[in-house]
């Protein structure tokens, strides 16, 4: 299914293709964040499920909920609310490097509400580690964050319609109020801490995995 949403300013119209976000947040990311600040946690499932769908067809396996971190499923679901009740930061930080060295897994996805959070740095810290972020901004707007196999990292913004059962993305320009909030929130919230300074574990990455780290502007950087 295609639409085509018409957008005009005052000399030149722009047409922007509305499109799956699973197309974008999904192929050839295994480590997949979703970062929820409207409340769909609780749908979470009915989410994923809908994407692989999407993306594989309706025959698309279920992703498996993980309560023990000893998962070796194709398709995951993490609820870090509730992980982070069972398990140290450590544990869960060691489970997703563990998942993206697993051939057999294909997408991990991590979901994120960060006002439950009892430890904030997991947010920065995951994002970090994550092929591909999005973030539910508000009841209909998002920002996708992937970084490419070169290195490269794109972070666009989109808007959906709540209503459809699937969600058709359409990129927009984030709104004077939109940059200001994040603004305030940068102020009133800590800096986020550096993940490689925080040296609870390790994680051994190849060299060019290294070079691509390297590369990369932290999505709490930007």
């Amino acid at each position: 299914m295609s639409v085509s949403v018409n957008r005009r300013n005052n000399t030149t119209q722009f047409v922007n293709r509305a499109e799956l976000l699973s197309s974008r947040a999904l192929p050839q990311q295994k480590i997949i964040v979703i970062t929820d600040k409207v409340g769909f946690e609780p749908n979470a499932s009915a989410v994923i499920v809908s994407w692989l769908k999407e993306q594989y067809g309706d025959t698309a396996c279920p992703a498996v909920l993980v309560n023990h971190l000893s998962e070796t499923t194709k398709f995951q679901l993490m609820i870090i609310s509730k992980l982070e009740r069972q398990f140290e930061p450590a544990q869960i930080f060691k489970y997703i490097a563990r998942c993206r060295k697993t051939p057999s897994i294909e997408h991990v996805f991590i979901w994120i509400v960060e006002q439950k959070l009892q430890d904030t740095f997991l947010l920065p810290y995951i994002e970090h580690m994550a092929d591909s972020v999005t973030t539910f901004e508000d009841k209909t707007h998002l920002s996708l964050l992937v970084k490419k196999p070169t290195g490269a990292v794109t972070n666009k913004y989109y808007e959906f319609d709540p209503m459809k059962d699937s969600f058709f993305i359409v990129e927009v320009k984030r709104s004077a109020s939109a940059k200001q909030s994040t603004a305030t929130k940068e102020e009133v919230d800590p800096p986020a801490p550096n993940p490689a300074a925080l040296g609870t574990f390790k994680i051994d990455l190849k060299d060019e995995e290294i070079a691509a780290k390297n590369a990369l502007t932290l999505p709490f950087e930007l």
